[in-house]
């Protein structure tokens, strides 16, 4: 292939991505079909987005390989790569109000505004809300006015989520769901108001009294309609299983990548603060290149696997390029 001809392939992809984007912000979030429709046809819509038949709100449908997750929390600071928010579990667990904010602007893309609300959280909580959102790959959302709800119980919530159950485990769990369970946020994308009163409810039904936390343990998992509004057409991301596993900075950088089309040029600053990393600004750069690095690795999941990056000749600014973007990039 010439340069020429590798250009204007380029160009045409760039041309569609543009199309799609302008179609994409004329369209409602959730596509409703009439009561009647078939699952064949809620299938097909599910295929892009959010899909209302009737009284019953689905999420777009994804792989049982992957987990979905709206851009707006992947290409934000909401889910942080910092470390200090698990350290505070025990704080959680206790009631104790630290690490609350109300109505903080996070770190996100121009094209969006997030306002929130509840504990800061964090990578480890990424991984945790992806999976309470697996309970509704095939199941509809929760209607707002019902206490329907997904049981299960904490053995099966870590394995789901591809860990092993231990004591520790459990309570990292626990102590992530009231966090979330705390989550409000208003959301400005694609010029729409969406507000997202509640990420998720939570009911923890515990052993008998005295002992302590077992696998056995219920929990009860509400997910509403109202996150519904978060999936709209380009506007969410399925992640595969074994990259929404990865933690701190390399988990962030995974996901934020995940859901781009081509590459492109990013300041360095924003990628620290859209990351939420904990250290000064000066660190900054020698963790993102150790990051880059493990994700180069060939064991890393081909969606995720990154191909090579470069920084611009003053450092400012950097070009993360993914292995499955080779057919449109050119240098």
């Amino acid at each position: 292939m010439t340069v020429l001809d590798a250009a204007e392939r380029l160009d045409r992809f760039a041309d569609g991505i543009e199309r799609r984007a302008k179609k994409a912000l004329t369209e409602p979030a959730v596509a409703t079909l009439p009561s009647n429709a078939t699952a064949e046809e809620v299938q097909y819509a599910r295929r892009r987005q959010a899909t209302r038949r009737g009284s019953e709100v689905y999420l777009p449908c994804w792989s049982a390989m992957a987990r979905a997750l709206p851009n707006a929390f992947l290409r934000s600071a909401l889910f942080s790569a910092g470390r200090s928010v698990q350290a505070d579990n025990a704080n959680v667990l206790s009631g104790a109000p630290t690490l609350l904010v109300a109505g903080k602007e996070i770190a996100s893309l121009r094209n969006m505004t997030l306002i929130f609300s509840g504990y800061e959280l964090c990578q480890f909580d990424r991984m945790v809300y992806a999976t309470c959102l697996d309970y509704y790959r095939d199941a509809p959302l929760s209607p707002e006015e019902s206490p329907r709800h997904v049981r299960t119980n904490f053995y099966e919530f870590a394995h789901r989520m591809g860990s092993e159950y231990s004591v520790k485990a459990h309570r990292a769990i626990r102590a992530s769901l009231l966090r979330l369970s705390f989550a409000q946020m208003r959301v400005r994308y694609n010029r729409m108001n969406i507000e997202v009163p509640k990420l998720l409810s939570v009911t923890f039904e515990d052993g008998k009294v005295g002992e302590d936390f077992r696998g056995s343990d219920a929990l009860m998992l509400r997910v509403t309609a109202s996150v519904a509004e978060l999936f709209g057409p380009g506007a969410w991301t399925a992640v595969e299983n074994e990259t929404v596993g990865y933690d701190g900075l390399r988990g962030w950088l995974a996901n934020f990548y995940a859901g781009h089309a081509c590459p492109k040029w990013l300041p360095v600053k924003r990628l620290y603060d859209f990351s939420g990393y904990e250290s000064h600004m000066r660190n900054f750069r020698a963790s993102l290149v150790r990051a880059l690095e493990k994700l180069k690795e060939p064991q890393t999941p081909a969606r995720s696997r990154v191909a090579r990056y470069d920084f611009s000749k003053d450092g400012t600014e950097i070009r993360v390029v993914r292995a499955e973007w080779g057919a449109c990039c050119i240098d």
